[in-house]
């Protein structure tokens, strides 16, 4: 095993010595916005301030001991929003697309005092009370842990900073709506603290999922799970600067096309709203979290419901459920407003899925079918026309739940 470990940073170090010589071409023949490449290199607080927003940094300790960061956009007195972002992403999610066009931006300009979770394992949020980032405990979690302990923290911390205010809105993509309905599921006392949940490609039932390279991991989900566990590889991608520099410069430069290939035939093929020249930013925001996150997903493909995590043991399901296999999340105690934004090209959330998941809530307010055919699971972050598409409809909604209409 350790040779197979050996061989293998070998060829990585290698390639990836391969392709900086690579950009050094292929930066002579596809010249980059300055902004582009300065933005790429900003931390979340950076970039507020850089486009002259005001920015704070808060810290929300969890009851199971994770530290998590939160990057406010301070509005006193205003009405708070949470916002959260999805798998592999973090706060900059939501701003970077800049002003013009990303929704926390957009938010904070109407008034709104915005919020900006990261949720365990990114970047933001990789300290806990007792456990270090080389160790498997810190990495055992998926989006059963968000949903359970961090959501929860984050509500009760914005909810007592932002005093006057007894509901915030939600906002989450992706991860952030999966999570959200966990704690609805199972601590559905946090309901009543909800003005409005707004859910961005809401992944829950996965029957339908099209992306092959989902199907295809899918199948193999418990022997990739066991693998890795044995080569004692449990984040995802991989933590440092070494693998931020490779796919950087992969990306950015030399194989861009292939890159934007692979993204696309994973979430959805829609090259209209795609940017491509904004790649350096998408790559090197690549935040990270747990393998277990992206195995609970995958275990959900052949679920046929929306389970809790299966530990491929009666003995250990029994030891964390209570049961030989895995429950499910009981949605109907998800009691607070929610409205659903979906579309016809996500391969990850798909319309049957959403629709079911839409008749299994008991308080859906508005059902929001994306007006445009190859709108994709990406494009809720960083369609060239987002505001016309989504992001109008949204403050509308917003709005007329402030005034008590929807």
């Amino acid at each position: 095993m350790l040779a197979i470990s050996s061989s293998l940073m070998i060829f990585y170090v290698a390639f990836f010595w391969l392709c900086c010589r690579i950009d050094n071409v292929a930066a002579d023949i596809i010249k980059y916005d300055k902004t582009i490449l300065e933005d790429a290199n900003l931390q979340a607080p950076e970039l507020i301030r850089k486009y002259g927003y005001s920015a704070e940094i808060h810290k929300i300790t969890t009851k199971d001991g994770f530290v998590l960061t939160a990057h406010r956009m301070p509005k006193p007195g205003a009405q708070p929003v949470l916002m959260v972002h999805g798998l592999e992403d973090s706060s900059v999610g939501y701003l970077i697309l800049g002003p013009k066009k990303s929704l926390a931006y957009r938010l904070s300009d109407l008034g709104y005092d915005i919020w900006l979770l990261n949720t365990r394992g990114n970047r933001y949020s990789r300290k806990h009370k007792r456990y270090q980032r080389n160790m498997p405990e810190f990495w055992d979690f998926s989006f059963h842990e968000v949903g359970l302990y961090d959501l929860p923290a984050a509500i009760d911390y914005v909810l007592a900073m932002t005093k006057g205010y007894e509901q915030l809105h939600y906002i989450g993509h992706s991860q952030g709506t999966t999570s959200f309905l966990v704690m609805g599921s199972e601590r559905p006392s946090y309901m009543k603290k909800i003005k409005l949940m707004q859910a961005l490609a809401p992944v829950v039932f996965c029957d339908y999922v099209g992306s092959p390279f989902v199907l295809f991991a899918a199948k193999y989900i418990r022997p990739l799970t066991l693998y890795a566990r044995a080569l004692g590889i449990y984040d995802f991608p991989p933590e440092g600067e070494v693998f931020q520099r490779l796919s950087y410069q992969i990306c950015s430069f030399a194989f861009r096309n292939t890159c934007n290939y692979f993204l696309l035939q994973l979430m959805g093929v829609d090259a209209q709203q795609l940017n491509a020249t904004l790649a350096p930013l998408f790559v090197r925001h690549v935040a990270g979290s747990s393998l277990k996150s992206l195995g609970h997903y995958l275990q959900l493909v052949h679920s046929g419901g929306f389970y809790r995590y299966d530990y491929y043991s009666a003995v250990e399901n029994r030891r964390r459920h209570g049961s030989d296999t895995p429950p499910q999340y009981n949605l109907s105690n998800v009691s607070c407003k929610v409205a659903l934004y979906y579309s016809k090209n996500d391969l990850l959330a798909a319309v049957r899925d959403v629709e079911r998941l839409r008749d299994a809530l008991p308080n859906v307010v508005h059902d929001g079918l994306i007006p445009y055919e190859k709108f994709n699971h990406v494009d809720y972050i960083w369609a060239n026309d987002i505001n016309s598409l989504l992001y109008d409809g949204m403050v509308e909604n917003m709005k007329r739940s402030d005034q008590g209409e929807l």
